[in-house]
């Protein structure tokens, strides 16, 4: 008996965490297109010298956005093609 009820809150707390996961995420891209970043690109440099790309973050008009790299403070904005 106290077996089942410790695999059922068990269970009962993953499928919480799942349903947040989600609700996190959705919620990220919602404050990332309220900033008015939609249908830019924006290009991370390692220095001020704009040589050495190390990232980038795209925000599409659809909602969609892309990440490679890591961020930094060295930054070019451009619009997307997206």
């Amino acid at each position: 008996m106290k077996t089942a009820r410790l695999r059922f809150l068990r269970s009962l707390l993953f499928t919480i965490l799942f349903v947040l996961s989600f609700a996190a995420l959705s919620s990220t891209n919602k404050v990332e297109a309220s900033t008015g970043k939609l249908g830019n690109e924006f290009d991370y440099f390692s220095d001020a010298t704009f040589r050495v790309q190390v990232g980038f973050v795209i925000f599409c008009r659809n909602g969609q956005v892309f990440r490679s790299g890591r961020t930094t403070q060295f930054v070019k904005v451009q619009p997307a093609g997206c």
